[in-house]
């Protein structure tokens, strides 16, 4: 068999051989790019459902503090609307029952013939009026003490709402490239040993046989 034709089914079978080469490697690329993209599918399906999940928690929390927020409210409100409509009663009977008293008093001195404007009775007097002085002092210090366990058992309820701050759901970043495709560099380093085993094999057969 000439070497030439023995060079050229090196050269051929070579050559087949680079093209084969590069079509695995472009089948491997592809079926790597494939898998990447069902991960990135799957991994950006299990973030949105988790973002769901986390909104519709954060959504709940919201609802439960506004049901929170206004019980406190309401209750706070009737607390201190029974507490003014209490000190105004309080007030009322105060200055009613020291007007009884003083009237009363009063009364007493005339019967016993005493004069309304002595020294004795202006006393007495005196000592009814700071009396209720005293006695109103102590209904304000009471309904200002009253007034502020109100405040503090509504901001005791207002503290049982949770957390409300706004998730950062962040953004899905899908994984790209790092995916090697040699299919060129197989293909030229097939044909490259293509060409060199073709070369070898026809001078080898020129050698052995003689170029006729």
């Amino acid at each position: 068999m000439p070497a030439f034709v023995m060079g050229g089914l090196a050269l051929a079978s070579g050559i087949m051989g680079a093209f084969g080469a590069s079509s695995q490697a472009k089948a491997e690329a592809a079926a790597a790019e494939i898998r990447q993209r069902n991960m990135n599918f799957q991994n950006q399906w299990q973030k949105q459902a988790q973002d769901r999940n986390t909104m519709r928690q954060f959504q709940a929390a919201l609802e439960r503090n506004i049901q929170i927020e206004k019980s406190a409210n309401k209750e706070r409100a009737l607390a201190e609307l029974y507490l003014d409509k209490t000190f105004a009663n309080q007030k009322s009977t105060l200055s009613k029952q020291t007007q009884e008293v003083n009237s009363k008093f009063l009364s007493t001195l005339t019967n016993r013939g005493v004069t309304p404007t002595s020294g004795t009775a202006r006393a007495l007097l005196r000592q009814n009026i700071e009396s209720l002085g005293n006695n109103m002092v102590a209904l304000k210090l009471n309904h200002r003490s009253a007034y502020q366990d109100i405040i503090n058992q509504h901001q005791a309820r207002l503290s049982q709402r949770a957390s409300t701050i706004s998730p950062d759901l962040g953004v899905y970043i899908p994984s790209t490239g790092g995916i090697a495709d040699s299919s060129s560099t197989a293909l030229t380093t097939g044909l490259i040993q293509a060409g060199l085993q073709g070369a070898s094999t026809g001078l080898m057969a020129q050698m052995r046989w003689g170029d006729k």
